[in-house]
């Protein structure tokens, strides 16, 4: 049956971490993504689902989504991207990137223990970015290949709905790690010496906490709004490892060695509000709001340093980013044309928060527009659910941009897709 009917006897508002350390012979770190498909039918809406409460991934959104769950429910998600994209020179040379699926697993449950507490947990991916480059490319100083990950461990309760009103909150764990390789621009080795490439290996990872409230209210049967927070988390790495592969010459330069660097993840801000014309159609729209400017500049330290001369080694390094605020609208509809079937469409328009003078190819971000398309189906309490979401990536040109580590031209576009499986337990409250 349709979540909304269940509910409606409740009558009555931005790397995880995202570290890239870039020797040019010097270092400096860029950024990663807002990871936030969890689910195929909330992506089917666009992710338009701060006020949907259609299953237990819609805690992601808002934790007060549970308040309007009923029984035991849990979720599985995988979504895979295929990012495909162009960077072309300043100079007019073209390099595609060497397409390799990335695969993001999620889990989601759900109990309403009484009638005015639910309680819920998920265990998300909600920043991360893979992309891979050509080997000998003309920008694999700054990357080769990037792989980003964080996992986040996230229990919640909610409170409610009393007249209509429910009230979550909910604690974050994320663990993050990285692994990036890039090369270095040392020119070639001397007569007779072995050319390696030149490379440097970054792995590391580290835990960051933090939390998140929900608000929900339903004044009517056919309307319902909600707003959610999410906090802050500063990721600190203390014993990341930085790897050199370099010719023999140049190995004293660049030994082996750790590294400490911090980064503070951004506010997430949202708020909508759903609509039912009809009992089987839904409409809802948000707005999303990621602080990014939280990541101004980046401080990170060497436990050996790195030679710029034969009597002085850089110790530690501070990279200007002012990474700007970023918004969404997202608006997404869901019809059950059946009591077992259900059609979903949704628009996403995305801000960008990478500056013209910080872009490169770490992150070739820009203004996006996303568009999903999705389909449900339910029967005697299994739900399953497939949604495919273009992400048109408006080109960016910084050539002529004073201070771009590598001007150009830069054209993407990512293929998502989203499949979902769960139950629901016919659990009557305690």
């Amino acid at each position: 049956m349709h979540t909304f009917l269940r509910s409606r006897c409740a009558l009555a508002a931005l790397v995880v971490l995202a570290f890239a350390l870039v020797f040019a012979p010097r270092a400096a770190l860029a950024n990663g993504f807002f990871v936030q498909e969890v689910s195929g039918g909330g992506m089917g809406q666009a992710g338009a689902v701060v006020a949907g409460a259609g299953s237990p991934s819609s805690m992601f959104q808002n934790a007060a989504n549970i308040g309007f769950l009923p029984g035991l429910q849990t979720e599985l998600t995988l979504t895979t991207y295929i990012p495909t994209g162009t960077f072309t020179s300043a100079a007019g040379t073209s390099t595609d990137v060497r397409v390799v699926p990335i695969y993001v697993p999620h889990l989601f449950s759900s109990w309403r223990a009484t009638d005015w507490l639910a309680v819920g947990a998920g265990v998300f991916v909600d920043f991360g970015l893979a992309i891979h480059w050509p080997y000998d490319w003309e920008g694999r100083h700054i990357v080769i290949d990037s792989g980003l990950t964080s996992y986040t461990v996230n229990p919640n309760i909610a409170f409610g709905p009393f007249a209509g009103f429910v009230i979550a909150a909910g604690f974050d764990a994320k663990y993050g790690a990285v692994d990036i390789k890039r090369g270095l621009t040392l020119g070639q080795p001397p007569a007779g010496e072995l050319d390696v490439g030149n490379t440097v290996h970054l792995g590391g990872d580290t835990w960051g906490f933090g939390g998140n409230i929900g608000l929900m209210y339903q004044p009517a049967d056919w309307v319902r709004l909600g707003a959610a927070y999410r906090s802050t988390i500063k990721m600190s790495i203390d014993g990341g490892r930085a790897d050199f592969t370099v010719a023999e010459p140049f190995a004293p330069r660049f030994p082996d060695q750790d590294f400490s660097a911090t980064i503070v993840l951004p506010h997430l801000i949202s708020t909508g509000v759903r609509f039912w014309p009809m009992e089987t159609l839904s409409l809802e729209l948000d707005f999303w709001a990621t602080l990014w400017s939280s990541y101004d500049k980046l401080k990170f330290k060497f436990s050996e340093g790195l030679a710029e001369g034969p009597d002085k080694r850089i110790m530690e390094q501070t990279e200007e980013k002012n990474y700007e605020d970023f918004f969404q609208v997202r608006l997404g509809t869901e019809w059950w044309f059946h009591k077992h079937f259900a059609g979903r469409l949704g628009i996403m328009l995305d801000g960008n928060v990478v500056p013209d003078k910080t872009l490169d190819p770490m992150l070739p971000d820009g203004h996006r527009i996303n568009t999903t398309i999705g389909f449900g189906t339910e029967w005697s309490g299994f739900f399953a659910d497939l949604a495919y979401m273009l992400v048109a990536v408006l080109p960016r040109d910084t050539s002529g941009v004073e201070g771009n580590p590598i001007p150009g031209k830069y054209e993407f576009f990512t293929h998502v897709v989203s499949v979902s499986a769960g139950y629901r337990f016919d659990i009557a409250p305690l």
